[in-house]
C-alpha cells in the first residue's frame, strides 16, 4: 500500500484593517521574507521510508529498504563531534484477515549505531545484519549505510501461513545515545532535536 499522501505546507499572510497605514516598503519585505520562508520548507524533505521492498531467502522474510532526509544540521554537526547515535527500525507484521482485525505475527526492531572516532577520523558502524563493525572514514558512507536495510532477516518463513495476505510496517527513530549530562551540554545535538522519527510505511505482500 503506497504512503499516504502529506499535506502540502502552507504560508499564510493576514491582513488587518487600516493598512494604508503601513508603508508599500515595509509590506513588500515582509511578502519577500514569507516566500523565501515557504521555499526553504518546500525544499526541506520530511523524512520517510523509501524502497520498501519484501521478499524472502528459502528460510527467511527478508525486509529492504532506505530512510531519506532523517539527519537534520543539527544532527550532523554532533555526529561529526563524536556524538554516537543510532537509527532503531521498528517492524510490525500482521496477517490480513477479511471483516475482522488483522493478526500480528511479529512485532521486533533492528539497530544500527553510528560513531565518529575524533582520534582516528572514521565512522564506525554497527549493522548487526552483517555481523561486524564497518569502517569508513567517508560521512556520506556513513549515512547511506546507516540508513540502509538490505536483505535484513525478519522472521522465518515457518511462521507465515501459506497462499494468505500480510502486511508489514516499519517505521526509523534516528536517535542520539546516552552520555553524560555535561558531555551533551558540550555537543550542539540538543534543543529538542536529538530525536527524529519517520511516519509507519507499510506494504502487503503474499506468501
Amino acid at each position: 500500500m503506497p504512503a499516504k499522501p502529506r499535506e502540502t505546507d502552507k504560508c499564510l499572510v493576514v491582513r488587518r484593517g487600516g493598512g494604508a497605514s503601513v508603508r508599500r516598503w515595509g509590506l513588500t519585505a515582509l511578502l519577500a521574507a514569507l516566500l523565501v520562508l515557504c521555499g526553504a520548507r518546500a525544499r526541506a524533505g520530511e523524512p520517510e521510508v523509501r524502497d520498501l521492498v519484501v521478499t524472502n531467502s528459502s528460510r527467511a522474510l527478508l525486509l529492504f529498504l532506505r530512510v531519506a532526509d532523517i539527519f537534520t544540521p543539527e544532527m550532523v554537526r554532533g555526529i561529526k563531534s563524536g556524538l554516537p547515535v543510532s537509527l532503531r527500525f521498528e517492524i510490525v507484521v500482521k496477517l490480513v484477515r477479511e471483516g475482522w482485525l488483522d493478526k500480528e505475527v511479529y512485532q521486533g526492531q533492528v539497530r544500527h549505531g553510528l560513531h565518529y572516532d575524533t582520534l582516528k577520523q572514521e565512522y564506525r558502524l554497527q549493522l548487526p545484519e552483517t555481523g561486524q563493525e564497518t569502517e569508513t572514514a567517508d560521512f556520506d558512507q556513513a549515512r547511506s549505510l546507516l540508513a540502509e536495510l538490505n536483505g535484513v532477516s525478519v522472521l522465518p518463513l515457518a511462521r507465515l501461513l501459506p497462499d494468505r495476505q500480510y502486511v508489514l510496517k516499519v517505521r526509523a527513530t534516528l536517535a542520539q545515545e546516552a552520555e553524560p549530562s555535561f558531555f551533551h551540554l558540550l555537543l550542539p545535538f540538543g534543543g529538542g532535536l536529538d530525536k527524529v522519527t519517520t511516519d509507519w510505511r507499510e506494504t502487503r505482500f503474499r506468501f
